[in-house]
């Protein structure tokens, strides 16, 4: 069994570092397409960008910036540990990833709270509804430039909210995992690992090599989802991904709406347009 999962590990890096390469190779051709499409003198050279009528909120913009941050710094040490690129930091490296684990989990939970339960609450504009459903062949569209009109019904579009909530299940899988590596006792004499695989059929061991797998697997799986989101977030809407990082301040239009098409206006009394690209 032993041999059989370092197969898998084998074919994880190149399947994973495949796949990776692959994307990066497509959203460079995407960008090339945005020039004879036009897309790219209008956002780039006219600086016609999305209107929004209304700026990120303080507090999201800081809980973004710190999730991304420590993700990031998950991922590098992550990867430093499955691929030690230089001698000896396997120790310093592990305990940055405990750290930069903590603070992802607090900022995971405060988020939430700050969805459902802050007086500024905005989980309902995460929620993928009929109507949301209703315009995936249109996003789709425009995306591959089949289109230049993107539908939306709310403050994101359906590709948007579908990251995003695709985002928060992944970071419960990669949590679960996580602690599932860990092997030292803290909680009357048992280990995450037997807390959380204990009552599993078959050996405790064996289940934490298969739940490793599964984090290096969603470690990868972050890894491209980001860089497809940091991509879009900068090529589709790059004063609003400024904005998010406080680089430069959003201008706000208040007669500015959600709906992008250049010769069709959008109903009164919709949400603005807000990180079109993330």
């Amino acid at each position: 069994m032993a041999i059989l999962l370092t197969k898998v590990n084998v074919w994880l890096d190149v399947i994973f570092t495949g796949l990776w390469l692959v994307v990066v190779v497509g959203l460079i051709g995407h960008f090339l397409l945005s020039i004879p499409t036009g897309r790219f003198r209008k956002k780039w050279i006219l600086k016609e960008w999305p209107k929004h009528d209304w700026a990120p909120p303080a507090l999201p913009k800081f809980m973004h910036f710190q999730h991304l941050a420590m993700m990031g710094l998950l991922g590098f040490s992550g990867m430093y540990i499955r691929f030690p690129f230089f001698d000896g930091g396997r120790t310093a490296m592990r305990y940055v990833h405990y750290v930069a684990m903590v603070i992802v989990g607090l900022n995971y939970f405060w988020r939430l709270w700050y969805a459902f339960f802050s007086k500024e609450r905005d989980y309902k504009e995460f929620a993928i509804g009929k109507k949301d459903l209703q315009t995936v062949l249109g996003v789709g569209a425009y995306y591959a430039y089949l289109s230049n009109s993107k539908p939306h019904v709310a403050k994101y579009n359906v590709f948007q909210k579908g990251t995003y909530d695709l985002f928060a299940l992944l970071m419960l899988v990669q949590g679960f995992t996580g602690l599932s590596l860990l092997t030292q006792p803290i909680l009357f004499g048992l280990s995450p690992r037997e807390v959380l695989l204990g009552w599993l059929p078959g050996s405790v061991a064996m289940a934490g090599a298969w739940a490793r797998i599964v984090h290096y697997s969603v470690n990868w799986l972050f890894i491209i989802l980001v860089t497809v989101h940091m991509y879009l977030a900068v090529a589709e809407d790059l004063p609003c991904s400024l904005d998010f990082f406080g680089l430069k301040k959003l201008e706000v239009d208040p007669d500015a709406f959600h709906h992008h098409d250049e010769h069709e206006s959008a109903p009164a009394g919709l949400a603005a347009a807000h990180a079109e690209g993330d």
